[in-house]
């Protein structure tokens, strides 16, 4: 993909995502903090949002970090704000952030941040909640970064393999959405900006990434759309967690509604993506219980 061809898409995506949110608010009864940095080094991809109902400072609230899809070159946490804002009206702390994108920083630049967005969530959570219980979202895109997290989050032999800096903490739960998860095709016939810098070793650690994924893995509300052209691209990830048993509900949606395709769940008008949404919320709070 040339650079010309990541600007256009830019363009043409952010302008689909605009029709997508066109007449949402933000809600009232969600309290907004904005831009707060998670890195000292004054990158704006190094900023993030929390969200919760407002009222609710202190309050016993579980926290749910939203990684944003977009092909690892395309998105951020400004429009992911009303889907964040949603979530936390469910009754969570929503913490939305952007993260380094491609051409500009490749591989491992967005995986990293994901590291060091988790890093800081835990460091200071006890501002939001009091809440011990802490969660993950992510599609497409941020569906691969949340479960490659998960992955070496849980597998030290793994994640001492990285050369980059990871962190070791699992969250109770994850939800993805419309990912990819088994890379070794997809590297191969990607011309995805983000992945062109792999080689070696790292290259062959993320195309084998879910040989690496074990029974440690948090359990998972894994979905796709049967309207979504990367449909396929979620069965290598619902037989791997079969195969180590990890706990999982495996989800499709769309069915006699073709314009609900790839993250249908992030149109806040869309039937299915509500309850998609609020499944997914849902699956949180029973592990919360179990």
């Amino acid at each position: 993909m040339t650079r010309e061809e990541i600007e256009k898409n830019r363009i043409a995506w952010a302008e689909s995502d605009r029709k997508r949110d066109a007449g949402l608010e933000e809600p009232k009864d969600v309290t907004i903090l904005r831009n707060l940095a998670y890195a000292e080094d004054g990158l704006t991809e190094h900023q993030l949002d929390v969200y919760y109902p407002s009222g609710a400072e202190g309050k016993n609230l579980p926290v749910l970090i939203n990684v944003h899809g977009g092909g690892w070159f395309y998105g951020d946490k400004e429009l992911y704000r009303f889907y964040g804002m949603r979530l936390a009206q469910f009754g969570f702390v929503v913490i939305n952030c952007n993260y380094r994108l491609a051409p500009e920083y490749p591989y491992p630049a967005a995986i990293e941040d994901v590291c060091r967005v988790v890093k800081w969530t835990l460091e200071h959570r006890r501002e939001y909640t009091q809440n011990g219980h802490w969660f993950m979202v992510g599609d497409s895109a941020g569906a691969q970064l949340v479960s490659q997290y998960c992955i070496l989050a849980s597998n030290a032999a793994y994640r001492k393999q990285l050369q980059f800096d990871t962190y070791d903490q699992i969250p109770d739960g994850v939800a993805l959405n419309c990912g990819i998860y088994d890379m070794t095709d997809h590297v191969i016939a990607s011309k995805e900006p983000y992945l062109q810098s792999l080689s070696g070793k790292q290259l062959e650690l993320f195309e084998s990434q879910l040989d690496y994924l074990n029974q440690d893995f948090p359990p998972a509300y894994l979905m796709a759309s049967v309207n979504d052209g990367l449909r396929s691209m979620t069965t290598p990830m619902r037989k791997k967690l079969e195969e180590v048993q990890v706990p999982m509900v495996f989800a499709e949606y769309g069915n006699g509604t073709p314009s609900d395709n790839h993250v249908f769940h992030l149109n806040l008008y869309s039937e299915n993506g509500k309850r998609c949404n609020a499944a997914e919320m849902a699956f949180f709070q029973s592990l919360m219980q179990s």
